[in-house]
């Protein structure tokens, strides 16, 4: 392993410009490389009047390059989570502009000095779990400290060369120290492209020696029809961060990788608080990361740390117990909402539905409105699903409810209920309130699964009058539009298998109108090896219409 060097003086002390930096997979690029692109990016942002950037980059060895460039231009770096109309849009508003691509041919020639610790900002944004999310300003000395503590722990145990792979995006603060600064101070390679698939990230890892950067969502999701016993001695070790691992998800990774991840706890806001790696205890208590001291005030967690930016002990919304010089987590204070003047634990009311052994997950939404009202996104299981396939949905949401009604009170009970495969999540594998509303979208159909496999999926969905998309089609006589049944085909073979982005169709055929209130069934038949789903919607035994959706290469 290289030698540490803190961010500060990553490029005024420098390494060798052989030292491999960062690969693609077809290319390795080298700490020359590196500096001769930080310093196009400097030159190009210094000519720039903005004292704030924007950044957003899919390639993590150009993003790096861009950072380093910025804060070398005495630029303060914006990191939003995405690169939506709606987020340039609001960026444009508070006068930055987002930078995709570097707009300059030839670079000055630029002595690197060494950064400020206190005067390179940065500014990024909490995921939304529970709320909208907020801009956060970070220093490079919180920062640099926080790649310090991770090189103190875990840097003597990995290999020399070890390659970084990663299923989370570095425009968030775990993938940003995990997957760029950590490695970039350590002079570890990392990989250039986010893995977003499990066939992707399979191929990658069986390279080795590397190690994964993760989150609970993608280590759930890693199927098992894939040979991850090709990685026997391949991966040194995996991280996840995001949300404490679930039992499946640690059963799944334990199987897959062959090992338990470590597990970090933190926030956009905290940074790095705790670690564990469970192996047999799922109640393991987090252990404080070096440097980080934790207390317990009023049941909740306070931390005074070198990744704050004050010596300042910080008060939590963490509910924790200490125990064995730990703390185990028992959840947030601040899911606490009130409606009409109720105070209601949005915890308590998702314990008590998982209590019903119905649903494999559970989250609650608040949905404004004249009148505020809770609703619930939920996954059901195999037993769920066949309920509900066989009740109906109100028949089984008044069943949820009556069961609710012995530990909720009635101001907490939800009113508006949505069922899907799995939870939504973002490239940090979280899940965000925005995702979670875009459930309750008009336009999303009911659906219930009544059969599935790897390979098949059999689903009912309702063509309710109310959808918009009759709006419209046509006055007099109504009838579902053929880009809605695409539309659907597409929208639930990407969540039923995990599909990249969508790229055609063959064999289209329409035979038969769907009518306004009827129930149709969508049967869906998923080609691993050619990336294809063939799907066809019936009612009756007769069919409406049918084809082959192809998708494409996994997306970087």
């Amino acid at each position: 392993m290289a030698d540490f060097i803190p961010l500060s003086r990553l490029l005024a002390v420098g390494r060798n410009a052989d030292h491999p930096v960062a690969s693609d997979g077809e290319r390795q690029y080298l700490f020359g490389d590196f500096q001769l692109r930080a310093a196009r990016w400097a030159s190009s942002l210094r000519a720039r009047a903005q004292e704030v950037v924007a950044i957003y980059l899919d390639d993590s060895f150009e993003f790096a390059a861009a950072l380093f460039g910025a804060w070398h231009a005495g630029k303060t770096v914006c990191l939003p989570g995405d690169n939506l109309p709606a987020t340039r849009a609001a960026l444009s508003g508070r006068g930055m502009l987002l930078l995709d691509t570097l707009q300059i041919a030839e670079a000055e020639t630029i002595a690197f000095g060494e950064l400020s610790d206190d005067g390179c900002k940065l500014q990024l944004f909490t995921s939304g779990s529970t709320g909208e999310p907020q801009a956060i300003d970070k220093s490079l000395r919180q920062l640099a400290a926080e790649t310090a503590t991770l090189s103190r722990l875990w840097d003597g145990a990995l290999p020399t060369g070890c390659l970084v792979e990663a299923t989370v995006s570095h425009q968030h603060i775990y993938g940003l120290l995990f997957r760029v600064l950590w490695p970039l101070a350590a002079g570890r390679p990392f990989a250039c492209r986010r893995q977003t698939f499990p066939e992707s990230l399979l191929q990658a890892l069986s390279a080795g020696p590397c190690l994964l950067v993760s989150s609970p969502a993608h280590l759930k999701r890693l199927p098992d029809s894939l040979d991850w016993g090709s990685l026997s001695g391949k991966l040194a070790a995996a991280f996840s961060s995001g949300g404490p691992l679930d039992e499946a998800a640690l059963q799944n990774s334990l199987a897959a990788l062959g090992q338990a991840p470590f597990e970090i706890f933190g926030s956009t806001e905290t940074g790095g608080i705790a670690w564990r790696r469970r192996q047999a205890d799922p109640d393991l208590p987090w252990q404080a990361l070096p440097g980080v001291e934790t207390r317990v005030d009023d049941g909740l967690l306070a931390i005074r740390s070198p990744h704050l930016p004050d010596n300042a002990w910080h008060q939590t919304s963490d509910k924790v117990q200490e125990q064995d010089g730990g703390f185990v987590l028992q959840g947030r204070a601040d899911r606490i909402i009130k409606l009409e003047e109720k105070r209601v634990s949005l915890d308590g009311v998702e314990g008590a539905l998982l209590a019903s052994g119905l649903f494999d997950a559970a989250r609650l939404v608040l949905l404004p409105g004249q009148r505020d009202s809770l609703g619930v996104a939920a996954v059901p299981n195999a037993a769920g699903w066949q309920q509900l396939a066989a009740l109906g949905r109100r028949e089984f949401a008044a069943r949820l409810i009556a069961g609710l009604k012995r530990s909720v009170i009635p101001e907490g009970l939800p009113r508006h209920w949505r069922y899907g495969f799995r939870l939504p999540a973002n490239a940090q594998g979280k899940t965000t309130q925005a995702l979670l509303l875009s459930w309750f979208d008009a336009r999303r159909p009911h659906a219930t699964l009544l059969r599935r496999d790897e390979e098949h999926a059999l689903l009912s969905i309702e063509a309710a009058a109310t959808l918009p998309d009759f709006d419209g089609h046509f006055p007099g006589f109504p009838l579902l539009p053929g880009v809605t049944q695409l539309d659907w085909g597409v929208r639930f073979a990407r969540e039923l298998f995990d599909l990249p982005g969508f790229t055609g169709i063959d064999n289209l055929k329409f035979q038969r109108i769907i009518a306004p209130d009827s129930t149709v069934r969508l049967e869906l038949r998923y080609d691993r090896a050619k990336q294809s789903v063939s799907f066809s919607f019936h009612s009756d035994d007769q069919p409406h219409a049918s084809g082959k959706l192809r998708f494409g290469a996994p997306a970087c």
